[in-house]
């Protein structure tokens, strides 16, 4: 979701808050100011959004196993039964795919168990379909309950049953899911983190971008399923209401029996097959520089994780380059950029000011080696930076008012000290490094220094630039293409000779 947080007020934007506490509902809420002339409250879907969600009969078809639900509205789910609320989210939008009114946020891409359900997810999405919602004569959501439904809509005279267009833009992606083992976080059997190759908006798809006023979040959402509810497959039918009290399959912490023996399951109904959702802070797409041709790739080159140890990290990793491997070909670009951190937990394992967390990039000559590559080293070998301003810049992060080591040497605590530049300790939160185009075909590694240690394991990646086709590749395509001319040839002496049995040619290829 991107640009305008609120149709009713376009002024209102996406934006990160000042404060962790929810926001307040109404106009009032979402535009108080924090004092220091920025809003207070972070906000995503808008107020707007959340009053018609607020007022929308929730869906009488959904599956509620055996629950009673406290409310009539969309603010209402099997998932939410008390009306719980996190900003302007729409909890019956967070908790089913695809939505069947209207949203604020476009698909992206769903990752599947089976591809047979690809043609349904992607034909509802609002993508490409449209959504209707019955209004009232002022086009305001209607109280205390709006009808869900065209004909219960227009039974109300002066209701309106409007039609909300399409985003317009493609499908969403639809793929096979890696597999992962249960309870592994998202770890492949690869041992990689399950990944989606994400191409950002263009200017078509976002018109913020071409004024470079585009804020953006992403929405993250997992579905755990069970085949106790039955086949989820869009084609053999969800499990609906008709499945609700009594003739739920499953019930809350129920009794089950096995050789006479019985079982009390732990099984809560609210959770048991269900939705998982996370969401990022907001960032910032730009338009593409017009220095950089049209078709060039531009990947972003980032940091993940968190300061701490494996333990402390949990459910986060410890720090990591994303992509660790990134494979780039000679004239793609990178853009090399990551954000810190002022408040990590205190007392985590980490190097410099405590709480912080902070990455740099240098380069090392092996994914062995744990210090970086000796000047000498970079003189006879392939650099990721082939100027040393550049080269320097990532490694030291744009400090300013540095003390020297023998003034840290006199500190009270030098590994606290803000001006010891030697830890990235004046280092700034964001470091943007800038696009940087890759003109050498080699492999490199790099590492942070500051995160070098084995409480924090190495922070370590590798870039690998090849050409489109590399020198060995296009000997041999000219080679093949030869042989490719001479079978040609050799085909057509073959059957000159056959047709023409008393010729040279034909005395030539029986000696052959």
């Amino acid at each position: 979701m991107c640009g305008k947080s609120d149709e009713a007020d376009p002024s209102i934007k996406i934006r990160d808050g000042t404060t962790t506490n929810t926001i307040p509902e109404g106009a009032a809420g979402y535009a108080e100011p924090n004092g220091n002339g920025d809003l207070l409250y972070g906000m995503h879907e808008g107020w707007a959004y959340y009053e018609a969600c607020k007022y929308r009969q929730r869906n009488p078809g959904l599956y509620l196993a055996d629950r009673n639900l406290n409310g009539r509205t969309a603010l209402v789910t099997r998932q939410e039964p008390n009306q719980n609320r996190h900003g302007y989210e729409c909890p019956e939008d967070k908790d089913y795919y695809p939505y069947w009114a209207w949203t604020p946020w476009k698909d992206v891409a769903v990752l599947v168990q089976n591809t047979d359900y690809c043609e349904f997810y992607q034909t509802e999405s609002q993508n490409v379909k449209e959504r209707w919602e019955c209004v009232g004569a002022d086009g305001k959501p209607i109280q205390p309950v709006t009808p869900l439904f065209e004909e219960t809509c227009l039974q109300t005279t002066g209701n309106q049953w409007v039609k909300r267009d399409s985003w317009g833009i493609a499908r969403p992606d639809c793929l096979l899911a890696s597999y992962s083992r249960d309870n592994h976080l998202g770890n492949t059997v690869e041992g990689w983190a399950s990944t989606y190759n994400w191409t950002l908006p263009d200017e078509g798809q976002e018109k913020c971008i071409k004024d470079d006023n585009c804020d953006c979040v992403l929405r993250l959402r997992y579905n755990i399923s069970t085949s106790d509810t039955g086949s989820p497959h869009p084609g053999s039918g969800f499990i609906t209401s008709a499945n609700n009290s009594d003739a739920s399959p499953i019930k809350n912490d129920q009794y089950s029996a096995q050789d006479g023996q019985e079982f009390q399951l732990a099984m809560d109904t609210t959770q048991f097959g269900r939705t998982f959702q996370d969401r990022s802070y907001v960032f910032h797409i730009k338009p593409r520089p017009s220095g950089v041709p049209p078709k060039a790739r531009i990947f972003n080159l980032n940091v993940r994780g968190k300061r701490g140890n494996i333990v402390q990290t949990y459910p986060s990793t410890e720090y990591d380059f994303v992509p660790t491997d990134l494979k780039v070909f000679v004239g793609d670009y990178i853009h090399f950029q990551w954000t810190g951190c002022d408040t990590n937990p205190a007392g985590n394992a980490g190097e410099g000011t405590d709480q912080t967390d902070r990455s740099n990039m240098v380069q090392i000559s092996d994914l062995g080696a744990s210090v970086p590559a000796t000047d000498e080293w970079l003189k006879d070998n392939d650099k990721l930076f082939e100027d040393d301003i550049l080269r320097k810049r990532m490694a030291f992060l744009d400090q300013t008012n540095c003390k020297t080591k023998e003034e840290l040497k006199n500190s009270n605590n030098p590994e606290q000290d803000v001006q010891n530049c030697f830890k990235l300790n004046a280092a700034k939160q964001y470091f943007d490094g800038g696009l940087i185009r890759m003109n050498v075909s080699s492999t490199f590694y790099y590492m942070s220094t500051r995160n070098n240690n084995f409480s924090n394991r190495g922070q370590k990646g590798t870039i690998q630039v090849t050409r489109v086709l590399p020198n060995g590749l296009i000997a041999v395509t000219a080679i093949g293409a030869g042989i490719f001319a001479a079978s040609g040839a050799v085909g057509a002496g073959m059957m000159y000779a056959k047709t023409h049995p008393h010729s040279a040619v034909a005395q030539l290829f029986a000696k052959m």
